[in-house]
């Protein structure tokens, strides 16, 4: 009971001096002081600010024409539209794909060695996620017992990790380039399926 009349007691107390303005923890002067001291350094962080764009400005300064110019050229670039219209009557010119080749008749198959370079060196050339390194004996030796029927369809439709590379080559590309891979690289032979 003691105890309660006590925190009373003194809660009664700070009320009281708070209600009349006595009794505040931190005086107005130490408010002042810390405004003040708080305002010089924000003062400081801005001169700091101020004097380093100048600084910037002095040694990496507009003057350079040729830096006028690319900025110039990039602000044109910015407000170009994003598309074009075309108002002639002209058409559009043709995307090159492998249909429009074969209704010319002529497409050109690439080598092996093209075809791995164009697509699969990002994976093959670094063993990516456990990808046979081009010219590994030992991590190529597990997958050719699968034979190239295997091989041509988890290449061109994506097995595990691997992704599918149809879109990225033809069949015969693609034999190409596991034979390139596989047989041209390491010396060994890949059974028929």
């Amino acid at each position: 009971m003691y105890n309660s009349f006590r925190s009373s007691a003194l809660s009664l107390y700070f009320a009281e001096l708070i209600i009349n303005g006595e009794g505040s923890l931190v005086s107005g002067e130490q408010d002042n002081v810390f405004i003040r001291n708080f305002a010089m350094v924000i003062g400081a962080l801005l001169g700091v600010t101020v004097l380093l764009i100048l600084i910037a400005n002095v040694f990496f300064g507009t003057n350079n024409p040729e830096r006028a110019a690319l900025a110039q050229e990039r602000a044109q670039q910015n407000m170009g539209p994003l598309y074009a219209v075309r108002l002639t009557g002209d058409p559009a010119p043709v995307m090159a794909s492998a249909e429009s080749a074969e209704d010319d008749g002529v497409m050109e198959v690439r080598s092996g060695e093209q075809v791995v370079q164009a697509v699969c060196i990002a994976c093959h050339q670094g063993n990516f996620m456990n990808a046979p390194g081009i010219g590994d004996a030992e991590g190529w030796s597990a997958r050719i017992g699968q034979g190239w029927s295997t091989l041509i369809e988890h290449t061109a439709q994506g097995y595990g990790n691997m992704p599918a590379q149809g879109a990225s080559a033809t069949e015969d590309e693609i034999r190409a380039a596991i034979e390139w891979m596989v047989v041209t690289e390491t010396g060994l032979d890949i059974p028929e399926s």
